[in-house]
């Protein structure tokens, strides 16, 4: 095909913004995708003992994870008073969003570059667009990180033994707290895509019209 232009992914725009598509995908897919399980063991009495497991995952709603006990036949379910789901479907929506723009920008880039060289505008909604998805990204990584925090301490069977009346008399032991390398990675994704987006404003700033060679001024005899 003539008008595509594979060229541009060799410049450094271009290169950044597949970078970028990797990278968004990855961001996201190690939120969507991140499942553990804390437990701990009760002391129903004469040595016998019994296993709780709290699986939990994406959107990290724990409120909305019922606990269920079964010590010597009473059965009883607890549920915690914590969601996380804010700052999770946050990251994962600047992810997404970040993902379909660059995918966008790339097609724009590599089948229609006529049409982005000639058109102003165009570069212009480019650089808007890559300033507000680096606000994003920030903003998003930042408030995971936060959240990333809360889970890993909320989700240790530690810290909610109080909502749960069987672990009143220290009943209970923590027997493992959790797995939490993917979402430690997703944070190093999240925090990387920012980086990446404000890097690349400057090769997009200069695709714009504000770029412009000063012209030079004659001389003064």
């Amino acid at each position: 095909m003539e008008n595509v232009n594979l060229q541009i992914l060799k410049q450094p725009l271009g290169f950044i913004r597949a970078i970028q598509l990797i990278m968004s995908i990855f961001a996201f897919a190690t939120t969507l995708g991140f499942s553990t399980h804390t437990s701990f063991k009760v002391d129903c009495g004469n040595e016998t003992f019994t296993q709780v497991d709290l699986t939990f995952g994406y959107p990290f709603k724990l409120s909305h994870i019922p606990i269920t006990l079964d010590c010597k036949g009473n059965v009883s379910i607890v549920k915690l008073p914590w969601d996380f789901s804010s700052s999770a479907e946050f990251f994962v929506a600047t992810g997404v969003l970040a993902f379909l723009f660059t995918l966008l920008a790339l097609v724009i880039y590599i089948f229609y570059s006529s049409f982005y060289i000639n058109n102003q505008l165009v570069p212009i909604c480019d650089l808007v667009a890559s300033v507000v998805l680096s606000v994003l990204w920030l903003s998003a990584a930042s408030a995971w990180a936060h959240g990333v925090n809360y889970v890993k301490h909320y989700a240790n069977p530690a810290n909610f033994f109080e909502f749960i009346n069987l672990c009143s008399d220290d009943q209970c032991e923590t027997t493992y707290t959790g797995n939490y390398a993917s979402l430690n990675v997703s944070l190093i994704f999240g925090f990387g895509n920012f980086l990446l987006w404000a890097s690349s404003l400057w090769f997009v700033y200069k695709e714009t019209k504000f770029h412009e060679e000063p012209s030079q001024q004659p001389q003064q005899c």
